[in-house]
């Protein structure tokens, strides 16, 4: 009895991962923080906390098809982000306090990957590692640190709906990701060539050396406004140590020398020492507008982790008057799984 107690054990260890290989798989984070800024006082706040669903299915002749849906939850208030879980990369958050992210379907193959649905513009994933990224108030789209540069801005930090994405294969460590974007909150034109995104990307943001280069384009197609962006992404990463730079620039076609015209370069460093991670960031805004003085921010940071999957952090952002002039301090903890 108790050899086939045994033999049915090991029967069901074998099948169990080959019931399961195309099923699908559940993540996500909680981030919250307790923030205290300039002249609006202290309260607990969410930091891009999501739940997702991911997984592929093997169709043969070296075909998958590919899936994501994932959803932005808000654990706790946030300021300066009424109806936005994120400052405005996400779709309005609902009385539940659920939002929409990235959340497709396509095909994968030797040809690459195509991807149907809403998702990140190609501009925002060739950006390198944010040590302040998820919606802290150094976070590379934050206004704070940038200046309202880029469309509502927004700061080429967009997440879009009716994406048609392709992502090459990798070509000795190169690889380009492109994509149309069709009408955008009610706009009547679909054109594909109207709005779209593109960037080339080499090596990794995980090791060694990491380049990028991308641009976004819109005509009337995306909050009715004409737009062009361009961001160049630099970042070395060996041992414990990670040191990136981004130099963007944000052209609005509507008017010459609009307030939401200019360039923005950001530097960042950081080093992991066992459990420690000293962070910094160094972000400067040259405005178009004559109305508008240039501006300057920075960020410091200490990340400690508590666990394989658990860190905790401390955050201080302070920027000039030219920018918003506060400073921001938060203490927080995430959690991924």
């Amino acid at each position: 009895m108790k050899k086939n107690l045994i033999a049915l054990a090991v029967a069901s260890a074998i099948a169990a991962p080959v019931a399961m290989a195309d099923a699908p798989v559940v993540y996500g984070q909680i981030n919250v923080a307790v923030d205290s800024v300039t002249d609006e006082g202290m309260r607990t706040s969410d930091r891009d906390s999501r739940l997702g669903i991911k997984g592929s299915e093997d169709l043969g002749n070296g075909l998958k098809a590919v899936y994501k849906m994932e959803f932005g939850i808000k654990v706790g208030d946030a300021f300066g982000t009424t109806g936005t879980i994120d400052g405005g990369t996400d779709k309005a958050v609902t009385s539940s306090g659920i939002s929409g992210r990235n959340a497709y379907v396509g095909l994968a193959g030797g040809f690459g990957t195509v991807l149907l649905g809403r998702h990140d513009t190609p501009l925002k994933m060739s950006q390198a590692k944010d040590l302040f990224g998820d919606s802290s108030y150094a976070d590379m789209g934050k206004s704070d640190l940038v200046g309202k540069l880029g469309l509502s801005g927004k700061n080429g930090e967009l997440r879009l709906d009716n994406v048609i994405a392709y992502v090459s294969p990798s070509f000795s460590g190169v690889k380009v990701v492109l994509a149309g974007v069709g009408a955008e909150n009610s706009t009547t034109d679909a054109s594909l060539t109207n709005a779209y995104s593109a960037a080339i990307m080499y090596g990794s943001t995980k090791k060694g050396l990491y380049l990028a280069a991308a641009v976004d384009h819109a005509d009337d197609q995306i909050d009715a406004d004409e737009w062009d962006h361009m961001r160049l992404s630099a970042q070395y990463k060996t041992g414990g140590l990670i040191a990136n730079a981004t130099y963007q620039t944000f052209k609005d076609g509507v008017s010459a020398k609009n307030t939401d015209e200019g360039t923005n370069t950001q530097f960042q460093l950081g080093y992991k020492m066992g459990k420690f991670m000293p962070k910094a960031k160094y972000s400067t805004t040259d405005f178009e507008a004559t109305s508008k003085k240039d501006g300057s921010a920075y960020a410091l940071g200490l990340n400690y982790s508590l666990g394989k999957k658990t860190t905790a952090y401390v955050e201080y952002v302070n920027s000039d008057k030219n920018l918003s002039d506060q400073s921001f301090t938060s203490v927080g903890m995430v959690h991924k799984f």
